[in-house]
């Protein structure tokens, strides 16, 4: 099922250890998925040794991921990359992942070029090439609106603290993508835990995450959350993570309360809703 303008494929295998106590895939561990596919299609355009970055560093401003239906173990997954569009000191890539055939997730990730922590432009070759085999076919994601909230992250709702480990890191001595992922999840989940979900259960749909500093510090952080947005059958959680005072990460996830017995949307319980409005930031 591979599509025409699709730049690179591969097969990817969720391990017993990437399920969460729903029993499918976790959340966290698909992003991470999604952040393999996109780093494999790097090394076959640029090079084995494309990982390295030792001089101009590619990371992440903002991913936009999707979760489109729930992933299990035991059975590989597809995933397709593309890139949609690049410019002087950035370029968007489209990651889509399939089980059995069927779309499971996408992610949009948009990547900048750092050097010595500062925005530079992105390597020449590079920008040429990515130019070059970009397909503009697909729209960007809305502004982050979310992140006009941050300047009031010292009064979210909902506190927890959070001490960073060793495998946080990544190869490059920062602190790591899929860590500032986690972090997020953590700081949704500080929040969901003290929820009475009256018999639902929740599910993310999908979380928008903005990288503002990837620097790795051993002092523990603070994770800050609130809701944002309550609808019908979803509400939108905001979070975000201080490293000595400052953002160095921050998202807005989106939840859907479910039935567990049709396995569907349902309507907030009354009870939900009202604790969800205490939170409101």
């Amino acid at each position: 099922m591979t599509h025409d303008n699709t730049l690179f494929s591969c097969t990817l295998s969720p391990r017993y250890t990437d399920l969460d106590s729903w029993r499918h895939v976790n959340n966290s561990r698909i992003y991470q998925l999604h952040q393999e596919a996109r780093m494999r299609a790097h090394i076959q355009q640029f090079g084995e040794n494309a990982w390295f970055s030792d001089s101009v560093r590619l990371r992440p401003l903002r991913t936009h991921t999707q979760y489109l239906k729930e992933s299990w173990y035991g059975k590989d997954m597809q995933a397709q990359v593309k890139i949609i569009e690049c410019g002087r000191d950035s370029f968007r890539v489209l990651s889509e992942l399939y089980q059995n055939e069927q779309l499971v997730g996408t992610q949009q990730a948009i990547m900048g070029a750092f050097e010595q922590g500062q925005r530079v432009a992105l390597p020449a070759h590079m920008q040429e090439h990515l130019q070059a085999i970009a397909t503009h076919d697909l729209a960007a994601p809305d502004a982050a609106s979310y992140c006009e909230q941050l300047q009031h992250a010292h009064n979210f709702p909902v506190r927890q603290q959070l001490t960073p480990r060793f495998s946080d890191v990544d190869a490059d001595s920062q602190r790591s993508e899929a860590a500032l992922g986690r972090y997020m999840e953590q700081a949704r989940f500080g929040g969901i835990r003290l929820l009475d979900f009256e018999g639902t259960r929740v599910m993310v749909a999908a979380v928008d995450i903005s990288f503002t500093d990837f620097h790795m510090g051993w002092t523990p952080l603070e994770l800050a959350s609130g809701i944002s947005r309550i609808g019908n059958s979803s509400f939108h959680f905001t979070g975000c993570a201080l490293h000595k005072g400052d953002v160095q990460v921050a998202a807005s996830s989106v939840m859907v309360v479910i039935d567990p017995a049709i396995g569907r949307p349902t309507s907030l319980p009354r009870g939900l809703r009202e604790q969800l409005e205490a939170w409101l930031i």
